[in-house]
């Protein structure tokens, strides 16, 4: 009996993890297209104060890239005392480690809403894109909208 305890225990977590992950769709014609170098991702998660919420961008590129990242956050319920939002590149999952690319930006969560932008003007090859928020404080937000755009260099 303790053995099924066990393996439903583990079971839970592993599932509570894997929620935390939202992998997004990979862009269009990636890696074949001058064009495909956009991509904008409609949401409505709600990001609270006792879970990181992590989003992943597929996004390999014939040529070295600078980025802009995009998100719209809106307060929903109470306020956050802050929201942070990091974004990181990969260039292999065979390694797994991530480099962040430029500052986390902080949002206090005062206001009904706000627009962040991380941009990046280094080239780099990164095939994997991961943003991080994290929720501070009593209140949970909405991400509405993000936008992850590579310019080809």
């Amino acid at each position: 009996m303790k053995k099924y305890i066990l393996f439903f225990a583990s079971f839970l977590f592993a599932f509570a993890l894997a929620a935390q992950t939202v992998t997004l769709p990979t862009m269009a014609g990636a890696a074949q297209s001058v064009n495909a170098t956009s991509q904008l991702v409609t949401t409505d998660y709600v990001l609270t104060n006792t879970t990181a919420r992590n989003f992943i961008f597929t996004a390999p590129q014939p040529k070295p890239t600078t980025q802009d990242y995009v998100i719209d956050l809106d307060s929903l319920a109470g306020n956050h005392t802050n929201v942070a939002v990091a974004l990181y590149g990969q260039k292999s999952t065979l390694k797994g480690d991530w480099t962040q690319i430029g500052s986390t930006v902080n949002w206090k969560g005062t206001t009904a809403d706000t627009v962040i932008i991380i941009s990046n003007a280094t080239a780099n090859r990164y095939s994997l894109y991961k943003v991080t928020a994290t929720g501070t404080g009593t209140g949970t937000t909405t991400i509405a909208n993000q936008w992850l755009k590579l310019y080809q260099e």
